[in-house]
């Protein structure tokens, strides 16, 4: 039989003793805005707004961008990544995640390397591997492959093993 014991919140249980409630007890304290550096103001939120004013506005543009990504991609015959990318990623980066100087990239060459990276952020120091809604992560494509100069092949690659090389 396990034992129960309470807290201050009603959505922790603990079971067992896996993490002591001294341990969880310690843990809230520390949750505190003013502790955290949580507050409104920390995040840079306007002057008569509240931080969850900022989350509930951003939820709902991310929710239009999600709901016509959904209408868009079940049209047959297009370009799925154009779709995912043009729809749906760059403006959820650009107008929610504020990565306002995205630009598309040519690649990137570390060495005799060429990286099919197709966009990049923060004044290119930032890499983005964006890939279409039908592609998985741990499947190789050509499209994230890179070249090899010497014999002209293309590595296909996965984008999750282009985000690690």
């Amino acid at each position: 039989m396990s034992r129960q014991r309470q807290t201050a919140y009603t959505a922790i249980r603990i079971e067992g003793g896996l993490i002591p409630a001294d341990e969880i007890a310690r843990l809230t304290t520390l949750a505190q805005p003013e502790a955290t550096e949580q507050t409104d103001g920390h995040y840079g939120t306007p002057r008569g707004l509240k931080l969850q004013d900022e989350i509930a506005r951003y939820f709902k543009i991310v929710q239009n961008f999600w709901q016509e990504f959904q209408t868009v991609r079940q049209r047959t015959g297009v370009d799925a990544h154009a779709i995912t990318v043009n729809t749906f990623l760059l403006p959820l980066l650009r107008d929610s995640l504020g990565y306002t100087d995205m630009a598309r990239s040519t690649g990137l060459t570390v060495g005799d390397h060429t990286y099919q990276i197709g966009h990049a952020a923060l004044n290119g120091r930032l890499p983005l591997v964006l890939a279409a809604h039908d592609q998985p992560l741990d499947l190789a494509a050509e499209r994230f492959g890179d070249t090899n100069p010497e014999t002209g092949r293309t590595r296909r690659r996965s984008p999750f093993m282009l985000v690690q090389a």
